[in-house]
């Protein structure tokens, strides 16, 4: 008689959970696979991200590992963007510009595409209070758009959805045969993990189709960065990275703060475009009016904490 095949169980929904339980299935079609959690997208710390492909706060992560798993991901990703699909999940090639307080040398520079520093004349143009920078090809996908798409994928393949809170991974194993967890900043309590700590990070999300490349600022100090990363839809805007703080509300001085550091960078954020009505300046003034309140509004209100 055949063996029976194992039950398991991914813990959590966020993109490390998903994915997880989409490659499970992959690989062993005909195992039972359940994904259980107690939120899903869009109320994920996943949902949150702006979706931008770059190692970054990876903590002591050992570097081959890094590597290895960031450049299978990258060219996943970069799969992605020659699909068909590319469009509904929102993934894309972005080009553009990172800024350092000195000179880099990364890791990531061997698994990009194009990458230089950049030249003398690109640094005093773009970011003259930067010290060092590069330019290369990456990708971005919207991850508000591609969780839903793996969940569904999941589905589509028999995949099993429950979402319920667990408290102890022990009562899961009398069930199923294998338990992956998947819970991100949750493990601090689930696994007993002291060395896991959240690292708050707050975005702002615009309207600006003129913004093509994507600029980044890192300073001396880990928590002092600005990003700009133009989506399919929206440009994001960055960023925070406060470790130790378990706030997951909107923080307005932090909004300022985003706003007034990528204003440094790219000025021309802060204004609405309002022309081009051609012979119809008249039929259209007063509900183009509407509109350009319509954008300041989500400007200012689009903000996205997460941890």
């Amino acid at each position: 008689m055949a063996a029976r095949e194992p039950s398991i169980c991914v813990l959590g929904a966020g993109v490390i959970g998903l994915s997880s339980a989409v490659r499970i299935q992959d690989e062993f079609p005909r195992c039972d696979v359940t994904l259980l959690a107690d939120r899903f997208s869009p109320d994920t710390t996943s949902d949150g991200s702006g979706g931008f492909w770059l190692p970054h706060l990876v903590g002591g992560t050992n570097q081959d590992s890094i590597s290895k798993w960031s450049a299978s991901t990258l060219d996943y990703m970069i799969s992605l963007t020659k699909s068909p699909l590319a469009n509904q999940i929102g993934v894309h090639l972005v080009s553009g510009y990172s800024f350092f307080s000195e000179p880099q040398c990364p890791e990531w520079r061997k698994l990009v595409l194009g990458y230089r520093e950049v030249t003398d004349k690109e640094l005093k143009l773009l970011l003259p209070n930067a010290k060092f920078g590069v330019f290369y090809t990456t990708v971005m996908i919207n991850v508000k758009a591609y969780l839903p798409w793996l969940i569904s994928r999941f589905k589509q393949k028999n995949g099993k959805v429950i979402q319920s809170r667990v408290d102890k991974i022990e009562d899961l194993l009398q069930k199923y045969d294998i338990v992956v967890n998947c819970t991100g900043i949750g493990a601090n309590k689930l696994a007993n993990d002291s060395d896991v700590i959240p690292i708050r990070g707050q975005v702002t999300r615009v309207k600006a189709p003129w913004i093509k490349h994507f600029m980044t600022y890192e300073g001396s100090d880990e928590h002092c960065e600005k990003y700009i990363l133009p989506g399919t839809d929206t440009v994001v805007l960055g960023g925070t990275g406060q470790r130790g703080d378990w706030n997951t509300q909107i923080d307005d001085r932090d909004q300022l703060m985003i706003w007034d550091g990528c204003l440094e960078m790219i000025p021309s954020l802060k204004v609405v475009h309002n022309y081009g009505h051609g012979g119809a300046g008249v039929t259209l003034h007063w509900g183009c009016a509407g509109q350009v309140v319509e954008e300041i509004r989500a400007a200012i209100k689009s903000t996205v904490s997460r941890l």
